[in-house]
């Protein structure tokens, strides 16, 4: 694990062998750990691990802080729910039904991934409805006996919450600050379907800087500190990549077509920010620009048809 500050640290969960895909923080409490978006079941074996070399197990874990429900950020949830039956999942409330049953959730992703669900993800399995916080935002938490606050960021996904830590003044904002993999200056907004909701997103983002965080921290991947920066960046593509669609949706050809013309620009921007086509792998796996049109398509489609 990699120290960040106060009793903060992460972990990279080396999803399915890769490095640099999916980070999870872990925060010390002064009743135990707290994990914020503990991934994957793939990966479970690697947090356990990675647990144990810092000299601790799920015993000691006493809570799950979960910014959304999607299985790349929560699908162990179940799981270690399972094994550990004293932690609690916190997870805003529309999201919460999801866990106690996630067949609906189960169904979407399984349209969406088919035979590779299994090798992908794992075992997701429900999480005790007795062991589930429900979250509005604008609450004040004390999982564990540590002090966060919780606000509501809708935008990529309507159940997206994040959470400041006042004594370090890190934000883990999950997907709403998109991805940017330490060390690089590059954002990428992820917009998969279905909840893509583009003025809601500004709005968290603005929520967000409003804690005037000293630091963020991304799942995908890692922290990134220079918060403002970052978050400028942030609203700017967000902004560019909905209009980049917007523009698409009149020009020739289907929607794979033009899915496929979108990806190939992202995919070049990319390119001349990062100069790395390791890193620019990475951005590909995790940012999936094409799967990024199909939720700004939707969003706009929907938008349009009610204006």
């Amino acid at each position: 694990m990699i120290a960040l500050d106060q009793g903060v640290r992460y972990l990279d969960l080396n999803y399915l062998g890769t490095d640099r895909l999916i980070a999870c923080a872990v925060l010390e409490a002064p009743e135990g750990l707290l994990l914020v978006d503990p991934g994957p079941t793939s990966a479970l074996d690697n947090l356990k691990a990675a647990l144990h070399e810092a000299g601790a197990s799920l015993a000691d874990v006493r809570a799950l802080l979960l910014t959304h429900i999607h299985l790349d950020h929560a699908g162990a949830a179940g799981t270690i729910a399972a094994e550990a039956p004293h932690v609690q999942v916190y997870v805003h409330r529309i999201g919460a039904p999801h866990l106690v049953d996630p067949s609906r959730l189960l169904a979407s992703a399984r349209r969406l991934y088919g035979e590779l669900m299994e090798p992908l993800w794992g075992a997701v399995l429900p999480v005790p409805e007795r062991q589930i916080v429900a979250l509005e935002g604008d609450e004040t938490i004390r999982p564990g006996g540590r002090v966060l606050e919780v606000a509501y960021t809708p935008g990529h996904a309507v159940h997206h919450v994040s959470f400041f830590d006042p004594d370090t003044g890190m934000a883990f904002v999950g997907d709403t600050a998109g991805m940017q993999i330490t060390g690089t200056r590059c954002v990428l907004p992820v917009a998969p379907p279905p909840d893509i909701q583009v003025e809601a997103w500004h709005e968290s983002l603005e929520r967000i800087a409003r804690w005037q965080p000293r630091r963020l921290f991304v799942t995908h991947f890692g922290p990134s500190d220079d918060p403002e920066a970052h978050l400028t960046q942030m609203a700017r593509r967000l902004d560019a990549m909905a209009e980049a669609v917007r523009h698409s949706l009149d020009t020739e050809g289907d929607d794979a077509q033009r899915a496929e013309a979108f990806h190939e620009q992202v995919m070049a921007e990319l390119r001349e920010c990062l100069q790395d086509e390791t890193l620019v792998s990475r951005y590909e796996q995790f940012g999936q620009p094409r799967a990024s049109w199909f939720g700004l398509a939707r969003y706009w489609r929907r938008k349009l048809a009610q204006d």
